[in-house]
């Protein structure tokens, strides 16, 4: 299989507790993020802005804990706004389909395809074992377009040894735009079942949902690909960091010779 797209993200043991417990603050506060208030042809409905975050859990801490981090974010925030307990079906079950999204985007940064694939595909099948999936057919038209891209993309590219930072941004995007997909899917299917919404509703908004979710797969992919490759290019960039690489390497060697290799001398006296 191919390797991990992000190895240098894993968590060490050492520190992992900080560093989820910061994903977990960071994803208790995306929740003052804007919205996108109005969802065209369905009233009342917004989308929220923090399935971004969800995405960017996913691709930061992987499937099984950017999924933790997720539900334990927006969890205690509805904990702590005492909202919790008299959440509708409909507002439970979305921390279900958040924690989707980072596992969905958690797994294709892992290189899992195969298990993405299966979660993303197996929603558009069950979009269309209703009745208003069959009569609503082109609603997933958007998810079957990024699945087939993400397919060719992964057979043709990412079987290839590829460094190139427009790849790496591209592999990030799809990991991004997947996960978000995930969310409004399941959310959709949710929908109509717990509220009937009909047909029609979901025919009016057919090239609506495609801008607002690309546009809320853009900003964890783009701030992964900040963390990942600017910085590493800033930081290798450095003038001095070669030569303090050298030197910590002299050091070591010094060091090494005089502790190990002379004590090794002295016994064979």
């Amino acid at each position: 299989m191919y390797p991990k797209l992000l190895p240098k993200l894993r968590v060490k043991n050492d520190v992992k507790v900080v560093y989820i417990a910061f994903g977990i603050v960071l994803t208790y506060f995306s929740i003052y993020m804007p919205d996108f208030m109005e969802v065209v042809g369905i009233d009342n409905v917004q989308i929220s802005s923090t399935n971004s975050f969800s995405a960017l859990n996913g691709m930061l801490f992987g499937p099984f804990w950017g999924s933790l981090v997720t539900l334990s974010g927006f969890s205690l925030y509805k904990l702590s706004a005492g909202t919790f307990f008299s959440m509708s079906a409909f507002a439970m079950l979305s921390l279900v389909f958040n924690a989707m999204t980072s596992i969905v985007s958690g797994l294709i940064v892992n290189r899992e395809h195969k298990a993405a694939k299966g979660i993303f595909f197996s929603l558009i099948c069950i979009w269309y074992l209703f009745d208003v999936g069959r009569t609503a057919y082109l609603y997933p038209w958007y998810h079957v377009l990024v699945l087939g891209a993400f397919v060719f993309f992964e057979s043709h590219i990412l079987k290839k040894s590829v460094t190139s930072k427009i790849f790496i941004f591209i592999s990030l995007f799809f990991a991004s735009l997947l996960g978000v997909l995930t969310d409004h899917l399941a959310g959709s299917t949710a929908y109509h079942l717990l509220y009937d919404l009909p047909a029609t509703a979901y025919e009016s908004v057919i090239l609506v949902y495609p801008v607002e979710r690309t546009i809320l797969a853009f900003f964890p992919a783009f701030l992964v690909y900040v963390l990942v490759v600017v910085f590493k290019d800033i930081l290798l960039s450095s003038d001095d960091i070669e030569q303090d690489i050298n030197e910590r390497k002299s050091r070591d060697m010094d060091e090494y010779i005089k502790k190990d290799v002379m004590n090794i001398l002295e016994k064979e006296k």
